[in-house]
């Protein structure tokens, strides 16, 4: 990869897709456009070979004409905190929890981020497609390197223990089951001490 094409002046050999989230982009899907994959393999079986798995840098140190940031070394790129992407995805997921709302709007909020990204209307999602595992994974697809991915899967239930596999979950290669007690976080030590109302979360 050249630096400069991203507007720094180095890496530092991150930003590398784990197979499951490679295998969430169908072929044609926008989204995964930026997507480098020249000299890489899908697996990542050596974190410290940069060789191995896709590198997906999503945000370069580009402004909208192109043009380099103002520092090559230290990048001033905005990052989305609230989009609307979001916002549409937000909306499926309440109605199809039962949340209220209107089933064909979440449909038409779907489809629209299926039409940005395929730039048709060929993948239209149907009422049997609207499924939650089929908002899971667009969120996958849509806020990919947007901080949200630990936070869904929590929520779905599907960050711990053996229902949903990755690569290197529970530091082996294939994957392996973790326990529930990882779906929060320890409180700090500091904060224990700081305040002794405080209670460990369970399993620290």
């Amino acid at each position: 990869m050249n630096a400069g094409d991203y507007g720094i002046d180095g890496g530092w050999y991150g930003l590398r897709l784990k197979p499951q989230a490679d295998s969430l982009f169908a072929a044609g899907d926008a989204r995964g456009a930026y997507f480098y994959r020249t000299g890489q393999t899908v697996g990542v079986a050596d974190i410290g070979t940069f060789n191995d798995g896709i590198a997906a840098p999503k945000f370069t140190n580009k402004t909208s004409s192109g043009a380099n940031g103002s520092n090559l070394g230290f990048v001033d790129t905005d990052f989305p905190v609230f989009r609307l992407g979001e916002a549409f995805l937000i909306y499926a997921e309440a109605w199809r929890r039962g949340g209220g709302g209107d089933s064909a709007l979440a449909l038409t909020y779907l489809d629209s981020l299926q039409h940005r990204a395929y730039g048709d209307t060929t993948h239209n999602v149907t009422p049997a497609q609207f499924t939650l595992a089929f908002v899971l994974a667009e969120r996958g697809r849509e806020l990919l390197w947007e901080a949200h991915r630990r936070t869904d899967l929590v929520r779905f239930q599907r960050f711990t223990g053996s229902g949903y596999l990755w690569a290197w979950k529970g530091g082996v290669l294939g994957g392996q089951a973790t326990d529930g007690h990882l779906d929060l976080y320890p409180i700090a030590e500091s904060e224990l001490i700081a305040n002794p109302n405080l209670k460990q979360n369970p399993g620290y």
